[in-house]
């Protein structure tokens, strides 16, 4: 009934004003949910009571409440030939009645039906989680603005981007540029770019070994490098390797001088090493002390090992991928403390490692050594379910530099 004249300026006077927001609000939704039947308004205020009895031409009455009968006010207004009906006269005086869960319900099974569309993809890349992780959060809606046409386009640049991956050492920029055109594109702060360190961090084979990874992890994972990437490095003593004569050649030299060497990231995604470590252990600590004295006291009868140095870094974490897709079996040990055990939680639960020593039975063993007091968050182990407990009561670090002559022991060939 829109096309029906309506009278505003005495529509203003009946029902217009601020004081009668409320009223009109209150009659709107009603509206929306069916229409009919009676509105009772709670608190009416003067002006609320006697523009309805003003319009349905009732005598004044008394009480808190105002029942209005939607039939007879819409007739009414027909009847002073003010407006078609109720609702062409609130339409006329507040815009367009819309039905915002139903317009918010159409537009998410829109964005539903959009993600639906690219989960074959993300399914083959293996990331349909992150698919999922998407609709939950609602990053990709927030990314595009609203806009679902921005959505599917960020969507299809994110695919064609994990698509080309691993990239063997590419940089980013160059990985951008071929992918989609823009050098700049997968720059931090670019919407494609979030969308893709989200499935790269999370999902993309078995996501990165941290809960919130840097820039520089989160690509590595994927063998892309940011700039030249030779400041993130890892230290190693007696990796393996089988012969060759690129950087193969290098690590042999230092496995045969039993010398600690230096890989940075670079190196580990540029010039992969073939790693000869199929079955073998390869030993993983968290201070750098523990491999110094390996390469000092064993020499070339110390096991193959690598030092974290602390929370692990992008070229930590690539070295341990390359590893593990090797086939070493690795065995870790960091400090029984309360960010060590955090260490050692990412760790385990992202790569087939073992504890090394890690256990609240180890620590049992060690309790004649004293050490500084537990600082932070307290942390329940993956790995042994006591463990928490046990440093609870014992109230004091232990750290690997106090177990070294220990683990020693274990890393003699």
């Amino acid at each position: 009934m829109s096309h029906i004249t309506v009278d505003l300026p005495r529509l203003q006077r009946l029902l217009g004003g601020p004081e009668l927001a409320r009223l009109r609000q209150r009659l709107r939704g009603k509206l929306l949910r069916g229409g009919g039947g009676r509105l009772t308004l709670s608190q009416a205020s003067h002006s609320e009571r006697a523009a309805v009895e003003r319009l349905v031409g009732r005598p004044p009455r008394q009480g808190k409440s105002l029942s209005v009968d939607l039939g007879a006010l819409s007739h009414a207004l027909a009847r002073a030939g003010v407006s078609g009906d109720l609702r062409v006269a609130l339409e006329a005086l507040d815009g367009p009645l819309v039905d915002g869960r139903a317009e918010r319900e159409d537009a998410r099974q829109r964005w539903d039906a959009l993600l639906d569309a690219c989960l074959p993809e993300a399914e083959r890349l293996g990331v349909g989680a992150w698919l999922e992780d998407l609709r939950r959060g609602g990053q990709l809606k927030r990314l595009a603005a609203g806009s679902e046409a921005q959505g599917r386009l960020l969507l299809d640049q994110a695919l064609a981007v994990l698509a080309r991956l691993p990239a063997r050492g590419m940089t980013m920029s160059t990985l951008a540029a071929e992918c989609l055109g823009d050098a700049h594109a997968l720059d931090a702060g670019r919407p494609v770019s979030a969308l893709v360190r989200r499935a790269l961090a999370r999902h993309w084979r078995g996501g990165v070994a941290l809960a919130n990874p840097d820039e520089r992890s989160t690509w590595a994972h994927a063998e892309v490098l940011l700039g030249g990437d030779i400041t993130s490095a890892v230290l190693t003593l007696r990796l393996p390797v089988r012969g060759g004569d690129g950087l193969e050649m290098a690590l042999e030299g230092y496995q045969r001088l039993a010398e600690p060497t230096w890989l940075t990231l670079r190196q580990l995604l540029r010039h992969p090493p073939e790693w000869d470590v199929e079955g073998r252990a390869v030993f993983v600590c968290e201070n750098p002390a523990v491999l110094a004295e390996a390469a000092e006291r064993l020499g070339t009868d110390a096991a193959p090992l690598v030092a974290t140095w602390g929370r692990p870094g992008a070229a930590v974490l690539t070295l341990l991928e390359q590893l593990e897709a090797a086939g070493a079996m690795l065995h870790y040990h960091g400090d029984f403390d309360w960010p060590g055990i955090s260490i050692a939680n990412a760790l385990l639960s992202r790569f087939s490692m073992r504890p090394w020593r890690m256990g609240g039975g180890d620590l049992e063993a060690y309790s004649h050594l004293e050490g500084k007091p537990l600082e932070g968050r307290p942390l329940d182990a993956l790995w042994d379910t006591c463990l928490r407990a046990t440093m609870e009561l014992r109230g004091q670090a232990l750290h690997e530099e106090q177990l070294i002559e220990v683990l020693l022991g274990d890393l003699i060939l």
